[in-house]
């Protein structure tokens, strides 16, 4: 049965693009393009060269996720090592606070301890361990605080001490709130007019009387006739 049905392989004549088909006998060459040695090497170095770039991608990746993603700045440094859990107990309490007080030199702007763990700087790992070992001396907060002020200035602080000019920068804004306060309210006093006092003054019994007359009359006025 399968000997009398015909096999159909088509040719495309070239410049037209239009298919023209003849009928073909043999069965097995049927498709017989598609299965040539030449095709399967083909398939197989295409394949062998996506793998070659998948893998070549990932080496060209891995470097670049192991850097720091945090912006560059004046003090970055990509080999500078992270820094270190040391803020647990008492210690690690005032380690946290000194850390938090003062300012990283830099050029991020941040305070000790979000630079050391977010910029990866090579001066806020430095600093830390400085006070660390400060306190694990026996060095008070106030003595520790005290040696980076005298090396660095007060600049070193996020919070500028009240003394002197910095003065101003702590009562600039209460003396302009209770100024635009004080300007607010002479200008709601100034747009209204103070009445004059009228003193007031009990009536006398013939006012009483004629105002009950009156009334009675308006009573009387207002009265139906039926």
């Amino acid at each position: 049965m399968n000997e009398l049905v015909p096999q159909i392989r088509g040719v495309r004549i070239q410049g037209h693009g239009v298919t023209k088909f003849k009928v073909c006998g043999d069965a097995e060459n049927m498709y017989q393009d598609s299965g040539r040695p030449g095709v399967r090497e083909m398939t197989k170095n295409m394949m062998l060269k996506s793998v070659i770039l998948i893998f070549s991608g990932l080496l060209l990746v891995a470097p670049v996720r192991g850097q720091s993603t945090g912006p560059s700045h004046a003090g970055f440094d990509p080999n500078a090592p992270l820094g270190g859990h040391y803020h647990e107990g008492e210690l690690g309490d005032k380690l946290l606070g000194l850390e938090s007080e003062l300012k990283c030199n830099c050029g991020c702007g941040l305070d000790l301890h979000s630079c050391q763990f977010q910029m990866q700087c090579g001066v806020s790992p430095v600093w830390s361990k400085r006070i660390r070992d400060a306190l694990e001396s026996g060095e008070t907060v106030e003595a520790v605080e005290a040696g980076f002020v005298a090396d660095f200035g007060t600049t070193v602080l996020l919070a500028p001490p009240p003394e002197g000019f910095n003065l101003v920068g702590y009562l600039l804004p209460a003396v302009a709130i209770l100024g635009a306060g004080m300007l607010l309210g002479m200008l709601a006093r100034g747009g209204s007019v103070p009445g004059e006092y009228v003193p007031v003054t009990e009536p006398s019994d013939e006012d009483l009387a004629r105002l009950r007359e009156e009334m009675r009359k308006l009573d009387e006025a207002e009265s139906p006739d039926w």
